[in-house]
């Protein structure tokens, strides 16, 4: 990080969900590789105050946050996406070193003119009605002003974690999930961690192990681990608990 370096990474990434949503309606909040929240609920809407105070639905809110984050992720740009609750979020990932801690996810908008898919089935809220009159309070955003603020947000976390800087901003279209230039990112990692990737997605039912793996790839177990984590930013074992989910 080039500045603030007395500054813990959870203080500064607060400090850039509080700016950010101090600046748009939109709503702010850090989680980990698996959803779970390890920041403050910043500027969140009642209706996911509400989604969120129900055991089934707050665990699709985990699983979205989740799948949204690891899309990003895999594909080196921030992720506009729509949740089960059929509202739009984006996600940055945070990447520090290397590493992948973590990801910002903002949103809770209505976004009228996008043709966004799902990333999870539709959780069933529309007979509710106090999440109905809540829905209603939510703020409207066209495509191109949620491009501009996941692009805002990018820019802010990057300054303080250059990493992030790396992946792509270029956000043409956001009737998916995956920008063209995030499809090229994908294209660039090394032949050995393109078949490592294929031969997860087909064997993942059978649960396979880094062994497995590494006998598929012609590498060893240590040096598989260490250029997997440096291409993919999750280790093996992350990646294939994220896949199943």
């Amino acid at each position: 990080m080039p500045t603030n370096n007395f500054k813990t990474e959870s203080t500064i990434i607060n400090e850039i969900m509080r700016d950010f949503t101090n600046i748009t309606d939109l709503a702010a909040v850090y989680v980990d590789l698996r959803g779970r929240v390890l920041s403050s609920k910043y500027n969140f809407s009642n209706f996911c105050k509400y989604i969120r105070s129900h055991p089934t639905l707050s665990r699709l809110c985990a699983y979205c946050d989740a799948y949204g984050g690891l899309e990003a992720s895999k594909g080196r740009c921030p992720s506009a996406y729509r949740c089960h609750a059929g509202i739009i979020d984006i996600s940055v990932p945070i990447i520090h070193n290397g590493h992948l801690l973590g990801y910002i996810v903002a949103g809770q908008t209505i976004v009228t003119d996008s043709q966004m898919p799902l990333i999870s089935a539709r959780s069933e809220w529309q007979n509710d009605s106090t999440l109905k009159s809540y829905y209603r309070q939510l703020p409207t955003y066209s495509s191109e002003e949620v491009a501009s603020a996941t692009k805002v947000l990018n820019l802010m976390a990057g300054h303080h974690f250059p990493d992030i800087l790396n992946m792509s901003l270029d956000l043409p279209e956001l009737q998916s999930t995956n920008c063209s230039s995030c499809q090229q990112m994908k294209t660039t990692y090394r032949p050995e961690i393109k078949r490592a990737l294929t031969y997860i997605d087909k064997n993942l039912c059978h649960n396979p192990s880094l062994r497995d793996i590494a006998n598929h790839v012609y590498l060893s177990e240590s040096y598989l681990s260490k250029i997997f984590k440096q291409e993919v930013g999750l280790s093996l074992v992350q990646y294939i608990n994220e896949r199943k989910l």
